[in-house]
């Protein structure tokens, strides 16, 4: 907590003060949060597994939207 004189609220000065600090904490937490994360292999691993999956049904699911692409999925067609 911070404490803030009666002059430097008048003058303004205790806001910008009071998210300059504030931002400093997040920054440190997260860097925290990410060297904790690093430092277990779980995570890292995991993560990436978990990235490469979500990848890939990103990519076959964009190869299924593609119009043509051979099995006639996803393809309008002409009435009568």
């Amino acid at each position: 907590m911070h404490a803030f004189t009666p002059a430097d609220v008048h003058a303004g000065t205790a806001l910008p003060a009071h998210a300059a600090r504030t931002a400093e904490l997040a920054a440190e937490a997260a860097a925290g949060h990410l060297a904790a994360e690093a430092a277990d292999p779980r995570h890292t691993t995991a993560g990436a597994l978990r990235n490469r999956l979500g990848e890939t049904l990103v990519r076959a699911g964009n190869r299924l939207l593609k119009p043509g692409h051979g099995h006639g999925h996803g393809q309008v067609r002409a009435a009568g």
